[in-house]
């Protein structure tokens, strides 16, 4: 019985890897935003993971004023629910000012919404989501461990098969610490260079070390206007195999680094 969700990072992205700017509202990008879309959706995830500085660009950035003294008991808090999917809030300090305990966005089922905390999150917070049936788990004391917060998704909720959606920093916890078990990567045909902006993966902490290198497993079209690029992984120092999903919103194929370009098409993208 695996004792965690099977994991798989599902990221929308331009061709310099970045996961925000102004290419995601090129025309020639919209092709690739319904494939990430309706991918989403064909998983069959019973959870959706976003990391504090997304769910923040979802539901707002509202400050919270609580103080640091509350009476939440120790531990972690399982509210009641009906809901059959979740909406898994990456936000170890506790700063989202969550208004209910569900999620709601046109176009989707309704999520329940679960934090994913570390001990740093003051008691005042842990009342505050009490108070509006958000349940948590804690993981950590002041670093995330998400090997123990997957473990605690799995046997308090029964999620079996969780997508982490970014941003880039979530997305990078995941593979640092070993918990990664796919990679869907959807690429748009457009590029624009904002600075500062996040790519799929941001700031590997320092001690994870290493690199994680990724090899080219079988291409297949998805549609007129999609390929699907289908990359296997190898951890360095490692011997677990990860899997990487690429799906080109073009009739050409993609280069990538570390990959032999003899065993895929491959081709250009022209401005």
């Amino acid at each position: 019985m695996n004792i965690r969700p099977y994991v798989v990072c599902h990221i929308f992205a331009g061709l310099n890897g970045r996961i925000d700017g102004a290419y995601m509202l090129d025309p020639a990008a919209s092709s690739a935003r319904a494939a990430y879309s309706r991918m989403q959706v064909e998983f069959g995830a019973d959870a959706v993971a976003y990391g504090a500085v997304t769910t923040k660009g979802f539901v707002g950035s509202r400050p919270l004023a609580l103080g640091t003294h509350g009476s939440a008991p120790k531990g972690d808090f399982v509210a009641p629910h009906a809901e059959r999917s979740f909406y898994v809030s990456v936000d170890p300090a506790g700063e989202i000012a969550w208004e209910s305990a569900t999620y709601r966005r046109a176009g989707r089922a309704d999520a329940y919404v679960i934090e994913v905390l570390t001990e740093a999150a003051s008691p005042a917070y842990r009342d505050y989501l009490r108070e509006r049936g958000v349940s948590y788990v804690l993981a950590g004391s002041r670093g995330l461990d998400l090997p123990l917060a997957l473990r605690k998704l799995r046997e308090l909720f029964g999620i079996e098969r969780l997508l982490v959606c970014g941003g880039g920093k979530t997305d990078m916890s995941f593979l640092s610490a070993g918990v990664l078990d796919e990679l869907s990567l959807v690429l748009s045909p457009t590029v624009s260079g904002e600075p500062e902006t996040a790519s799929v993966f941001d700031e590997m902490p320092r001690s994870a070390g290493g690199s994680h290198a990724f090899s080219l497993e079988r291409v297949e079209r998805l549609a007129d206007a999609e390929r699907q690029i289908l990359l296997g992984g190898q951890r360095l120092g490692a011997c677990e195999k990860l899997p990487l999903l690429i799906v080109v919103d073009d009739g050409v194929g993609v280069g990538a680094a570390g990959v032999n370009a003899q065993n895929y098409r491959h081709g250009s993208f022209l401005p």
